[in-house]
């Protein structure tokens, strides 16, 4: 059955029902002009109701994808969704309220334990898990994005945070049934939450804001360098929330300390190796002398290593200051 909805907004509601990580894909293959269209459109979606979800999603998948017919408003489109879009990657429609929570939970498990976790607000993921024993969270953490784990980990108590660190260092393989018997649990959870009081829904700029943390650096540009012509309050704001390694030299001292206690020190030595002067020596200055001479002396030692494992170990920086900025724990100087 055919929504009665303009075609742009049928093709932002399709985009912002996958997994971010999919929707990041998916630009990547599309002209500058259509990634400019539909994350304009994606940022003023109001809220949308599970059931026009659903439809929407069924209206894609009757039409094979998005094929050329006249009058398809995914005319092709779908040819460029690939795999992405297959139907077990939607699951049957949500039967709770919008947003990422109840997507997740109708999408179920796939095939990685606690899938369903990876598409859950941090904030409410935060909720579901803060109360459990530290062996069961470092079992959560070992599959979250490192994202969502740092921000997870940032957010719980300084008794606490120690333990499951070392719990998550040790963790050896888990138990298939345990693992069933926690995604259950967090399911069941989740569910209960939802019906207990209302969940913010997750419009269309947090949803937009998921699809760029997981989007590559030209698809973040591109749509960033398009919204600032088109609408420049939105892009300045997700430029603030957007931050990259590089922002780790323009927030408070505090901050700092946070995203550097979660920062695995292997990544710091990389990362500084190819980072500029003023950003490495604040980062110097900001350690104890006895630890700031030894991660100087590991960057000043380090061999040739590849441009790409040095932006790789940025990136894993910039995701947990990313993390951290979603939850409001980071000031800027």
């Amino acid at each position: 059955m055919s929504v009665n909805l303009p075609p742009k907004q049928k093709t932002a509601i399709l985009l912002m029902s996958l997994p971010p990580e999919a929707s990041a894909e998916i630009f990547k293959e599309l002209p500058p002009e259509e990634v400019q269209s539909i994350t304009a459109e994606i940022s003023k979606l109001p809220q949308i109701s599970p059931e026009t979800r659903a439809q929407v999603i069924q209206e894609f998948l009757d039409q094979d994808g998005g094929g050329g017919n006249a009058g398809n408003p995914f005319a092709g489109f779908g040819s460029k969704m690939g795999h992405g879009l297959a139907p077990t990657n939607f699951g049957p429609p949500p039967q709770l309220g919008g947003g990422f929570a109840q997507t997740a939970i109708a999408s179920g498990g796939g095939n990685r334990p606690l899938d369903f976790l990876r598409r859950v607000d941090p904030r409410q993921l935060l909720q579901l898990v803060r109360k459990e024993h530290p062996q069961t969270l470092a079992v959560i953490l070992s599959y979250l994005q490192p994202n969502q784990a740092s921000a997870v980990l940032a957010d719980l108590t300084p008794q606490v945070q120690p333990e499951v660190a070392k719990r998550l260092a040790e963790l050896g393989p888990v138990n298939p049934e345990i693992l069933d018997e926690l995604e259950k649990v967090l399911e069941s959870r989740l569910h209960q939450a939802l019906e207990d009081g209302p969940y913010a829904h997750s419009d269309g700029k947090e949803t937009l804001l998921e699809i760029l943390n997981q989007a590559d650096r030209n698809t973040e540009e591109r749509v960033l360098m398009g919204l600032t012509h088109n609408n420049p309050m939105l892009a300045s704001n997700l430029k603030t929330k957007l931050c990259d390694f590089e922002d780790i030299n323009n927030i408070d001292d505090s901050s700092l300390q946070q995203v550097l206690r979660l920062t695995d020190f292997r990544d710091l030595v990389l990362a500084l190796k190819g980072a500029d002067r003023s950003l490495s020596e604040r980062v110097y200055r900001f350690l104890s002398p006895d630890v700031a001479r030894a991660l100087r002396d590991d960057v000043e030692s380090l061999g040739q290593v590849s441009w790409d494992e040095i932006k790789q170990a940025q990136q894993q920086i910039r995701n947990i200051l990313r993390g951290l900025v979603t939850l409001g724990k980071i000031k800027f100087r």
